[in-house]
């Protein structure tokens, strides 16, 4: 594959792994949502659930993209992960909210998860052993 098509790939790649891991965060939290129901969690699991479900989302969409990419998954991810971050805190800022402390731990967070996720996602490219 050139140089030209690997660069006119990266922002498809981009879009594609972004939309899987928004996809992958929603239904996680669909599925949080129901064992909050179902167990008759309070609000205060809420917050923790939501979190582990947008850093699902972000490590699975890294992992894609790093196998999409085949290259530079840790910075890939990363970037993806930053990708999910500045949308959430657009999305707060855009209700008047600011964030606190522990909202930029979170973000923090997933910025690391999607680190994780595009790391993971290089392993799975590596060269395989046929034995």
């Amino acid at each position: 594959m050139s140089g030209n098509t690997i660069r006119l790939s990266a922002p498809i790649h981009l879009v594609a792994a972004f939309a899987v891991g928004c996809a992958a965060a929603a239904g996680c939290g669909a599925a949080f949502a129901s064992l909050m129901v179902a167990r008759g969690l309070g609000l205060s699991a809420a917050g923790p659930l939501a979190t582990a479900a947008i850093c699902a989302g972000s490590f699975l969409g890294s992992w894609l993209l790093a196998l999409l990419q085949k290259s530079r998954g840790l910075l890939w991810g990363g970037m993806l992960g930053i990708l999910y971050a500045v949308t959430l805190l657009g999305l707060q800022l855009s209700n008047d909210s600011t964030p606190d402390t522990e909202q930029l731990v979170r973000l923090g967070l997933l910025v690391l998860m999607g680190a994780l996720g595009g790391y993971a996602g290089m392993l799975c490219t590596g060269k395989k052993r046929h034995h």
